[in-house]
């Protein structure tokens, strides 16, 4: 699955150029105009980056950093034609990862993008558990083995099935989208249609879930796509 990067930049031109420069390295991109989209768009896209302008309307980029460190620990590249060292120093402050003075060239900018995506992946591997246990224990997945099991019993699971439920599990807690799980669990083939997702989201929910018809680990999110329960 690609990783997702958000820009966040009022400058038509400019956030362009970023958008085809990552999408030429093969990442997925959605874009804002300014802080107040970014905060939106990050809701909806839940990116894996930020890429945040510091000077743009109605919200500028340091307001909204400060708004998502409230409930995200997302890496965030900020970008600003200011490059003194105060200016920086209250950048990463406000809670931004790594800071680019414009201009910049296109190969710095990815470097940094790299080096970003690297430690979200090594921090998310640390603090992972490789056994997520649900209701209480009822449900138990567990990673490195790729299994399941229900209050205690092995559910056997169709290798569509398996790929569905761990997907899901390496982000417990947050939504995936329909084309995210399509790309993950059939990887191009033309049989990962919406309406097969669907159906499978259905067999799955009657393996693991005690109620099918009232799901409380398997969860639809509503404009969304679906997700496994937080722990």
């Amino acid at each position: 699955m690609p990783e997702k990067v958000l820009v966040v930049e009022d400058h038509a031109a400019m956030r362009l150029s970023l958008v085809r420069l990552l999408e030429g390295e093969s990442y997925q991109v959605a874009e804002a105009v300014d802080g107040e989209d970014g905060l939106a768009q990050y809701a909806i896209f839940t990116p894996d980056l930020v890429i945040m302008d510091i000077n743009m309307p109605r919200m500028n980029g340091l307001e909204a950093v400060k708004r998502l460190r409230e409930f995200s620990g997302v890496p965030i590249l900020m970008l600003s034609v200011r490059s003194n060292e105060m200016d920086r120093v209250y950048g990463l402050d406000v809670g931004a990862d790594d800071y680019l003075a414009k201009p910049f060239g296109a190969d710095e900018l990815l470097a940094r993008v790299r080096s970003l995506l690297r430690r979200r992946v090594h921090e998310k591997l640390a603090t992972r558990p490789d056994v997520l246990r649900l209701g209480g224990g009822e449900l138990v997945i567990d990673l490195s083995r790729q299994q399941a099991l229900l209050n205690g019993q092995l559910v056997r699971l169709t290798p569509i099935e398996s790929r569905l439920l761990f997907t899901l599990a390496e982000r417990p807690g947050e939504p995936f989208t329909h084309r995210q799980l399509r790309d993950a669990v059939w990887q191009g083939d033309p049989s990962g249609t919406t309406q097969n997702l669907k159906l499978y989201i259905l067999y799955l929910r009657r393996k693991i879930e005690p109620e099918p018809e009232n799901p409380q680990y398997l969860l639809t999110v509503r404009g969304s796509g679906y997700m496994l329960a937080a722990l």
